[in-house]
This record gives structure tokens, C-alpha cells and sequence, in this order.
């Protein structure tokens, strides 16, 4: 099944397999020549989409959504993500802004935050769960349902932020569309999810809510950014900034970590029962959610600023207490199949990939995984092409290009942009009389003196250009092939000896010359001879008519010209 939320634009992929490489759960494919996603194992991390570099991902756009919804007057009011900061950190400015193309209401995600961090703060107070799992990351939450569900008794069972902001803005304004300012994709699902209906209507990406508004932004619009104070949990989108949030605690230990390669093997360690009595801040983006794929396009310094006021903030923790909003959340085991291998297997699609000794198995990463056998399996899995291996395909392109090379009967001499011999293969060398003598920086017009020749690699043309011209210093008739190769700037000329062949053509011409000769001769004889035996066969034709007629006369009884009977 196809991803719903991020589509491959196929026109635009260049094959180099980034975002395979950039899938931490192995849902990115390549078979058949094309790459897909595995909806049913992706967890919307958004790593491929900020990895590729040709545009080749598009994503799941609601703007024109809610771009309907304004038009239509209808009451819409927007959460917007902490991360905010990180494309637009003037908050009156953006507020004012967006008010004024029609949204309602403005307010900030951060109420939500305060919530759950609240909630958080009651479950340890409590100290009943072994471990405590932040559970604000839809991708990491999806990650341990999918693939970790033994551990989901440690996810915290509160939602995320902008679920219970969500719910909030719902009492507050029932009969209003709820839409979120998200630097993240995950939450598009996050909103579809069945345990989450009704609390939030829509989600629209940053960068889309900052074209919508950049293209007619006016100056007055503009103001200085004052009113980054207050609630602490703004810092949310941090590293770390759930933590900052919460009061020190005697019943764990806080521990912050990010990218999903880390927080996979975070897990494996829970699995293990190598941690107990942590409260774990975990989130799929490098940076928390300052990092989110939505943010991916924004300069470094955008994000980095907007951290940095993140971090600065000194504000009062939040403590336990009553909470006024429903952040009750229920999470389920969801392992997803993957087909189990024996090493047996593994091992036979390892020599079928050609994997057949060490010096074979290069674990570069150039496929989309990080060795061999990772490979090996995927291919099992129906998930690669075993015939891509760049480094095999390099070693195989440059032997073919040697055996070539070596054995052609035809010379190649590669010039450089000084019209110096760089390379000449055996048989040039052979056909230059070069083969005990190093060629290597010598001039074209001393290896190939011909203006033509020189003129025409001059000229550096893309199109192979031909030429055949005799070398009186070879005695040798030389069709030439002039290739010029843009990317190294270097000329090839390819030399095919056409002496032989132009030998036998004279040859050939000088024995049909002769043959012609030989053959008007014969005929000429033949039509004299025909010509005398004509002549004489009509004298003789002559002859036998006259005595013929006699005969006729005797034998009829006629007379002869006297006049006497011949009886």
C-alpha cells in the first residue's frame, strides 16, 4: 500500500538511493527501477523527504482546505507549534497577520504543552510504571507500536500537546474549525487516528503558511518581536525541552533522546531490562521538533536562533495538579510482520549477490543500507534489487573498460586541454611505432601531424567528429574518431589503420580494371568469330538452295530453262 502522506514524484528521482539510506525502519523500497514507501511500516519521520535532493517527494498538502474554510467565512482558529520561532519569531506580528487573511483565533500550542507536562508530572509523582515513555512524537510513538509494542506499558498514557490543545480550543470554541501550524508530518496521521477524532480538523505545514503569507506581505504588518515570555512550555520543541519543563524528581532519572537510530537502540535496552526508574524524552527529528521535516528548508541559522531563545528562557517548572482537559491516551501493541530468515538463507542471497568472499562484501552504503547483509535481506524480503551494487558495477565497468582498453585493434590516445598525449593504449602504440617509447606529454602535432586533426580537436565539439587522412611518417591511412569529453575536458582520438583495407580496395579496383580488359577482349574475338561463321554459313546456305531446287525439278518432271522434258 501506497503512502498517503508522502508521495514519490518519479519524474524527478535520480535513483541515488538517499532516502533508503535515510529510512530508519526500512520502509523506503527500490524494485523494479523505482523506489516506494511501505505505508503499513513508514512512520512519517519525514526522513526521506528532507534527504532527497532532486524535489523527488511531495507530501500531503491541507492548506486548500482550509484556504476554503476562510473563504467561506466559516470560524477557523490555529494552534501554532512552539517551533514557530524558527520561521516567523515576531508571535504579535504573525498573529496580527493572520487574523487579518481571515483566522479567528490565534493561539499558541503551548497551552497544550503546559497540560500535558502537568500530566506527565502526576505520573511520576505517582512512581507506579517502571519507565516512563514521553509520548509528544506521533513518529515514535507509532515507532514502539509497530515494531517495540512489548514496551508500550511505558509510554505515557497522555497525548501529545497538540491533541490537547486541540481539545481545548474545541471547549472554547465549539462550533470552530481547529487547525494546526505543524512542523512535522506525523501529525497529519496523528489527526486521523481514531483515538484522537474530533480534536483537531487540519493541518497546514510552516513553510506553506509562510509563502501564503510572504507574497503579499505589507510593511505595517511588520512588528518587532516582544512577547516571547511566559509559559515555560514553550521550549517543548527543544532537545530535551519536555524535561525542562518537569521539577526534579526522587522517583527518576531524566534522560532526553533524539533521532530514531538512538531512540531504537534506547529501546533495545528497555527490552532488555537494561534501564528502569527513567522518564525518557524521545523524538524522531534530530533537535527535537525545531529539527521537523517541515522546518528542513529554513537556514541553519533560523533554527539555531530560534533554539537559542528556546534555551535562554529561565521560567517556573511545571508542577502536579488538577487537570481540565481530557489528555487520557490508550496505546496499543501493532506489531507489524516482517518475515524471519535463517542464516542459511541469508547466506545463499549473499553468494547469489556475488558476495562470495570478503574482498566481495564492501558494506559501503552506496545501495541504501549499511552492509551486505542488511542488503541480503531486503532482497529476501522483496524489498531491493539484487543487481545493485555501486561498487561492483564500478569494479565491473572499469575492467570492461581495460579488456577494452587493452585489447582493441583499434589505437586510442587521449589528449589533454594542452593537446598532450595523457594516455595511449597497446595497440596506438603499437600502430605509432611507440612501443618502446613513453608517449606520455608529447605534443598532438608530433604524434599526429595533420592541421586538420588539430583544427578539429581545437574546437572541442560534443558531436564525434571523423576524419581519414594518410601519414606519410606511418605509411599508414588512418580513419580517425574524435571524441571530446566535456566533464575532464580531454579529447580521444580513436585511430582505425584503414592501409590494409585501402590496399586491398586498390587492389580489388586495379584486378576489375584488368578483368574488364580481358573480358572486351574475348568478347571482341567471340563477335569476329561469330561474324566469319555467319558468312560463311550464308554462302553455303546459298549453295545447298540452288542444288535443292534441281533436285525439286527432277524429281517433279519439270523442265529445265532449255525447254527439254527431263524424262
Amino acid at each position: 500500500m501506497k503512502s498517503k502522506y508522502i508521495r514519490l514524484v518519479e519524474a524527478q528521482c535520480h535513483n541515488c538511493m538517499r532516502c533508503v539510506r535515510e529510512c530508519p525502519v526500512g520502509a523506503m523500497t527500490y524494485v523494479h527501477n523505482e523506489p516506494s514507501i511501505a505505508a503499513e511500516e513508514c512512520i512519517l519521520c519525514g526522513g526521506c523527504y528532507v534527504a532527497c535532493p532532486h524535489e523527488a517527494k511531495s507530501l500531503l498538502s491541507e492548506f486548500a482546505q482550509v484556504q476554503k474554510w476562510l473563504d467561506e467565512k466559516q470560524e477557523v482558529v490555529l494552534s501554532v507549534a512552539p517551533s514557530f520561532a524558527a520561521v516567523w519569531p515576531k508571535l504579535s506580528s504573525l498573529e496580527k497577520i493572520l487574523k487579518g487573511r481571515g483566522f479567528s483565533h490565534i493561539e499558541e500550542t503551548a497551552r497544550g504543552a503546559a497540560v500535558v507536562s502537568k500530566a506527565y508530572e502526576n505520573l511520576i509523582e505517582k512512581a507506579e510504571m517502571k519507565n516512563i515513555i514521553s509520548t509528544a512524537c506521533p513518529s515514535i510513538n507509532t515507532l514502539i507500536e509497530k515494531e517495540y509494542g512489548d514496551l508500550v506499558s511505558y509510554m505515557a498514557p497522555v497525548v501529545s500537546p497538540f491533541i490537547a490543545h486541540g481539545r481545548m480550543l474545541k471547549e472554547k470554541y465549539p462550533n470552530a474549525k481547529v487547525v494546526f501550524l505543524s512542523p512535522c508530518i506525523a501529525k497529519y496521521k496523528e489527526i486521523e487516528d481514531q483515538r484522537f477524532t474530533g480534536s483537531v480538523d487540519a493541518c497546514i505545514g510552516m513553510e506553506e503558511i509562510l509563502d501564503w503569507i510572504q507574497a503579499d506581505l505589507k510593511d505595517d504588518e511588520i512588528d518587532e518581536w516582544t512577547d516571547f515570555q511566559g509559559s515555560i512550555s514553550r521550549i517543548y520543541p527543544t532537545a530535551g525541552g519536555i524535561l525542562q519543563t518537569l521539577a526534579p524528581s526522587e522517583h527518576y532519572k531524566y534522560i532526553a533522546v533524539d533521532g530514531v537510530a538512538r531512540v531504537k537502540s534506547l529501546l533495545e535496552s528497555m527490552r532488555k531490562d537494561h534501564l528502569e526508574g527513567y522518564f525518557v524524552e524521545v523524538n524522531a527529528c534530530q533537535g527535537s521538533c525545531m529539527g521537523g521535516p517541515l522546518l528542513s528548508h529554513f537556514t541553519h541559522n533560523e533554527w539555531v536562533g530560534a533554539s537559542r531563545i528556546h534555551k535562554n528562557m529561565d521560567l517556573q517548572k511545571i508542577t502536579p495538579g488538577k487537570v481540565d482537559v481530557d489528555v487520557d491516551a490508550s496505546w496499543a501493541e501493532e506489531n507489524i510482520y516482517r518475515p524471519k530468515h535463517t542464516e542459511e538463507e541469508i547466506d545463499e542471497e549473499m553468494i547469489a549477490m556475488g558476495k562470495t568472499s570478503p574482498d566481495k562484501i564492501h558494506d559501503c552504503g552506496a545501495c541504501g543500507y549499511e552492509s551486505c547483509r542488511l542488503k541480503a535481506i531486503a532482497v529476501l524480503d522483496g524489498k531491493a534489487d539484487p543487481k545493485i551494487c555501486m561498487p561492483e558495477a564500478l569494479e565491473r565497468a572499469q575492467s570492461l573498460a581495460s579488456v577494452v582498453n587493452e585489447n582493441t585493434p583499434n589505437g586510442i590516445i587521449v589528449f589533454d586541454t594542452d593537446l598532450k598525449v595523457r594516455e595511449m593504449n597497446p595497440a596506438a602504440r603499437k600502430l605509432l611505432s611507440y612501443e618502446m617509447v613513453n608517449p606520455t606529454g608529447m605534443p598532438l602535432d608530433a604524434v599526429l601531424p595533420n592541421p586538420e586533426l588539430a583544427e578539429i580537436v581545437a574546437q572541442k565539439q560534443a558531436k564525434t567528429q571523423y576524419l581519414r587522412s594518410y601519414y606519410d611518417m606511418y605509411q599508414r591511412l588512418f580513419e580517425h574518431a574524435i571524441v571530446h569529453i566535456a566533464n575532464d575536458d580531454l579529447t580521444v582520438v580513436i585511430l582505425m589503420d584503414r592501409t590494409e583495407e585501402e590496399y586491398k580496395e586498390k587492389m580489388m579496383t586495379k584486378m576489375r580494371d584488368e578483368t574488364m580488359t580481358v573480358t572486351q577482349k574475348v568478347l571482341d574475338d567471340q563477335m569476329r568469330a561469330v561474324q566469319e561463321i555467319a558468312s560463311l554459313l550464308g554462302e553455303t546456305t546459298a549453295e545447298s538452295k540452288v542444288a535443292l531446287v534441281k533436285l525439286q525439278q527432277v524429281i517433279t518432271g519439270e523442265e529445265d530453262d532449255s525447254g527439254k522434258n527431263t524424262h
